[in-house]
């Protein structure tokens, strides 16, 4: 059943939707914008509008806020394989596009084509300890034993800290490539990486 909104008519209308469309819109002001990988899968473009109608995760190095997934951060992750490179497996979120990392003969998932992982709080409480992986796009890529990763500009880093900043207002991400059908994105205050699906193909061929 479709709603009509103020700009859809100029009769008498609810203003139940106006409402709704309006607390979204505040929500997105203060928690920052909503990511789902099941939506942006199911997409018909690849053009990306989050559900308060914004469109958003631009691809031209501007920066897009985005909100934490408490559901993500208080439940579980649900990971999948998303590719194998620099001798690791990565996995990303199916719903927060959260990236995860392990050595490929260190690996405790391997084989699982999904999993559940809950974060690991003392890490997010006392910082993680970490590793040197790559050099790519102008970064250094680091990882933690929990499989958590980091894109910074410095090297030699052994301890990686989440800010307060990005705990209390969410992150400020810009793209940096793509690859596996995935868009990834980095915030620019603490290096937190995102994995963001683009369109299925063969959606976007029916579509056309």
């Amino acid at each position: 059943m479709a709603f009509a909104t103020a700009g859809d008519t100029c009769g008498l209308v609810s203003d139940r939707p106006v409402q709704g469309r309006l607390w979204q819109r505040l929500s997105c002001r203060t928690w920052g914008h909503h990511v789902d990988n099941a939506s942006f899968r199911s997409a018909a473009s690849r053009s990306r509008r989050c559900r308060c109608g914004a469109e958003y995760l631009a691809e031209d190095g501007t920066t897009t806020r985005v909100r934490h997934t408490l559901s993500c951060f208080l439940g579980h992750h649900t990971y999948e394989r998303l590719t194998n490179r620099h001798e690791q497996h990565e996995y990303v979120c199916i719903r927060c596009g959260h990236p995860l990392l392990f050595h490929r003969d260190a690996d405790p998932y391997g084989g699982r084509p999904l999993f559940a992982k809950k974060v690991r709080y003392l890490c997010g409480l006392l910082g993680h300890r970490v590793r040197r992986v790559a050099s790519r796009n102008g970064f250094s890529e680091y990882a933690c034993s929990c499989g958590h990763t980091f894109l910074k500009p410095d090297t030699g880093l052994a301890h990686v800290r989440h800010p307060l900043a990005c705990v209390a207002r969410g992150h400020y991400v810009r793209f940096v490539e793509r690859r596996a059908g995935f868009a990834e994105y980095v915030c620019a205050t603490c290096g937190h990486p995102f994995c963001f699906a683009d369109p299925d193909e063969r959606r976007l061929k029916t579509t056309v």
